[in-house]
């Protein structure tokens, strides 16, 4: 049996695919179809106005000068915020009224007049989860702000910021004269207080993320005239679970599909009958690592990671006893193998990637049998890029060093022999070896378990058992599944390979009403999937590039040549569906060299195409 509240869910966000008309008609209709009415005011729109003297003043040291900046602290952006206990995964919170829809908004006092100045809007997302911006533990504003009392203060009084750095993307915001705004969000694992809500708990589910992204930009939107910066200029930035959250909020401008969501937390420009008068389309996309199209993202992890067998070569090497640190301890990297699982989805994968319809530059289509070659030649640029701009390569044949990078990917800094790429002195690859750079890529930081996303648990065991000899179990704990279901729910399986290899044997992670073996119902036959497929495709960029008017214009997307958190298809697949999408006017994607799952780590160069598309846009 399912739980009530899915029925109560349904009725509270308006989710379409819980049931409803199938749009058919009945009878014939020949008189002529009145044009819609236009939207009117928004029913929140009085209340949602911004506060021009809400201020504090604080002093910060940009470039070496003493520079005031103001401080519009925890804005909050929707008429009827989510309420929240008071306590949180970030621990006791104090803004329990609007913690997660609120923004932190930051301007020098030079430019906080400016009406023209470009908003650099920081989607503050890491892995999904739902960010919380305010006080913690009771914070008194007199106390100042540090990592442990507040969360979402990017910007603090007494900090010193660069605007030349390559990892101070508050500097050269600053410098610019933008305004700086810091957002707030529900995702998984936001928790409302008992008894509040009718239908649960967990108020995160998506797409909560991407609709309080949108009714962020809708009060900066509505309130464009009466505070700093223009909101016709946002810049969005964002990494991995943000740089998802920036991806589709720049893929669903102004779509209809959200507004029955913004209607429910009280978005600017929604009117009493649900339609809209305020746009939610932003400007430029400034997006790293996006953990996207998550309903295919463990089949695209499988054929990444095993196509070339990449699992079963990093698990010899743990048995011969090859991988280690430079002083020779070993570390382990071995990766939960599942050799059948693995099969079976990368094996769906190829079906799934000759769907999409993409192409390729000589117009070809884009499959399983020419996406490897096309990584492999964004691989080599990556190098070569590395090279020109003299930044550090190790040579090949020579040894380096690899911090372990991606969530529960081992402990300790490999140390390896570089028997993959060579390059000349000019930063041409001279030699490449596709099979042996995957296994480094894998070796430098463990491999996600099968599946990497759709777990069937949600407890703190995320990594899996592995031991030396490059034994382990299966993990079916962590993962993305806590951000799909009901709100009742802790977590639901959202693909045909989690629903129906969910044993609910996990102990006390086990959740009633999902899987195979807890309701009796396999993938095809499951009540909840339509809920479910709609929930993924409202997170889903792909669906809605070619196909929204107010798609994002301008997009920057950078991925970690040794990002092992996602497989290198996801975004090169974004890449392709925008440039394919003619209201689309320039796409600048690459993968970046030495680099894992991370983001901010090339600020002179994305502000640099920054100023290039506002420049051209003037």
């Amino acid at each position: 049996m399912f739980p009530r509240t899915l029925i109560s869910t349904c009725v509270l966000l308006a989710l379409a695919a819980c049931g409803g008309s199938d749009g058919s008609s009945t009878g014939t209709d020949t008189t002529t179809p009145t044009p819609p009415a236009a939207a009117g005011p928004g029913v929140f729109d009085s209340s949602l106005a911004f506060d021009k003297a809400g201020y504090t003043t604080i002093t910060v040291t940009l470039d070496g000068v003493s520079t005031p900046v103001r401080w519009y602290r925890e804005v909050c952006y929707v008429g009827k915020p989510m309420k929240l206990a008071p306590t949180q995964a970030a621990g006791a919170v104090d803004n329990q009224d609007c913690g997660y829809q609120n923004m932190n908004i930051f301007v020098r006092e030079a430019d906080a007049a400016r009406q023209d100045n470009p908003i650099f809007f920081n989607v503050n997302n890491s892995g999904w989860l739902a960010s919380y911006q305010g006080g913690k533990g009771g914070w008194d504003p007199a106390t100042p702000v540090t990592r442990t009392n507040y969360s979402g203060a990017d910007i603090v009084n007494g900090g010193a910021y660069v605007s030349t750095s390559d990892t101070d993307k508050i500097g050269a915001a600053l410098k610019r004269g933008f305004v700086y705004v810091n957002v707030a969000s529900r995702s998984r694992g936001a928790v409302a207080p008992a008894g509040v809500y009718e239908d649960g708990v967990y108020q995160g589910k998506s797409p909560a993320a991407i609709v309080d992204a949108k009714a962020a930009v809708r009060y900066l939107r509505l309130n464009d005239g009466a505070m700093p910066g223009d909101a016709g200029r946002i810049v969005v930035n964002g990494t991995s679970g943000g740089g998802a959250q920036s991806t589709q909020l720049g893929a669903t401008g102004n779509s209809a599909d959200y507004f029955p969501y913004l209607q429910a937390i009280g978005a600017a420009g929604i009117d009493k009958d649900g339609k809209s008068s305020i746009g939610d389309d932003v400007f430029a996309i400034v997006a790293y690592c996006p953990i996207q199209d998550m309903g295919s993202a463990d089949l695209a992890y499988e054929w990444m990671f095993n196509v070339l067998d990449t699992r079963a070569l990093v698990s010899a090497d743990q048995l011969a006893g090859k991988i280690v640190d430079a002083g020779g301890t070993q570390l382990i990297r071995a990766s939960n193998p599942d050799p059948a699982g693995s099969a079976e989805l990368m094996s769906a994968f190829k079906t799934y990637q000759a769907g999409l319809g993409l192409k390729n530059d000589d117009g070809s289509a884009l499959t399983t049998d020419n996406m490897l070659a096309a990584i492999q030649a964004e691989i080599k640029k990556a190098a070569t890029r590395q090279v020109k701009a003299g930044k550090p390569f190790v040579a090949y044949g020579a040894y380096g060093d690899a911090a372990g990078n991606g969530v529960g990917g081992g402990s300790g800094t490999l140390h390896y022999l570089n028997d993959f790429i060579g390059t000349d002195a000019a930063g041409t690859v001279t030699f490449f070896d596709m099979t042996k750079y995957m296994k480094f890529v894998a070796t430098q930081a463990r491999l996600k378990s099968v599946p990497a996303f759709d777990r069937s648990g949600q407890s703190a065991t995320a990594a899996g058992a592995v031991t030396t000899d490059g034994a382990g179990t299966v993990n079916s704990a962590g993962g993305e599944s806590n951000l799909f279901g009901n709100a009742a729910q802790v977590y639901s399986n959202f693909t045909e390979y989690g629903w129906n290899h969910n044993d609910g044997a996990n102990g006390t992670d086990r959740q009633d009403g999902v899987g195979l073996a807890s309701t009796g119902y396999s993938w095809a036959a499951n009540p909840q999937r339509a809920f479910l497929l709609d929930q993924y495709k409202m997170i889903n960029a792909l669906p809605y590039v070619g196909k929204t008017d107010g798609i994002t214009p301008h997009w920057r997307i950078r991925v970690g040549a040794r990002d092992r958190d996602t497989s290198f298809t996801v975004a090169y697949n974004l890449s392709r569906a925008l440039k394919a999408d003619p209201k689309v006017k320039d796409v600048d994607y690459a993968l970046q060299w030495d680099q894992g799952h991370a983001g901010n780590y090339d600020v002179q160069e994305a502000m640099a195409w920054v100023d290039q598309v506002l420049a051209a846009a003037d």
